[in-house]
């Protein structure tokens, strides 16, 4: 199935909008002063990812970009990316990175399948490579945090069980 390149994007900005919305959420809720600037951050993060991707939108929805791509397994792989995401009013520092993690770990696995994908050349899939590697850096510089943290915990576990 053909799917234009910016409605793909479409749907990765709609996942980088669903995980600001998220932390909102936890913003409003949190009162831990510290915590909730960290919240605030994240929020601005995933606001300025959502409108970076805006641009290249713009790019392929002019240059009318077509990938022979299976939509539905992009919006399965976001829909499983929010399932037991275990939040609350109690988050701890580290809670919040594990998180925050676990929403990066998601975006690596939804830039992988569509750099992955046998159809696209490398110039249509360039954004998606790029933005891949960009992600998996953030997500060891947030491990790094993790591991500095006072208060340590097991990473690879609980990433895995959020």
């Amino acid at each position: 199935m053909y799917k234009q390149k910016s409605k793909i994007i479409e749907q990765i900005q709609s996942y980088h909008k669903q995980v600001a919305q998220l932390y909102f959420g936890l913003y409003e809720k949190v009162e831990n002063e510290e915590i909730k600037l960290l919240i605030y951050d994240l929020y601005q993060h995933e606001k300025f990812r959502e409108s970076y991707l805006e641009k290249h939108k713009k790019i392929a929805k002019a240059m009318n970009c077509w990938l022979g791509f299976p939509s539905n397994k992009l919006s399965n792989q976001i829909s499983e990316c929010f399932k037991n995401i275990k939040t609350g009013p109690d988050l701890s520092m580290a809670d919040l990175i594990k998180i925050e993690l676990y929403f990066d770990n998601c975006l690596i696995k939804l830039y992988n399948i569509l750099a992955s994908e046998n159809e696209l050349n490398e110039t249509m899939i360039n954004i998606f490579y790029y933005m891949l590697k960009k992600t998996k850096k953030e997500e060891t510089i947030l491990a790094k945090m993790l591991n500095n943290s006072k208060e340590n915990t097991h990473y690879k576990f609980t990433v895995q069980n959020i």
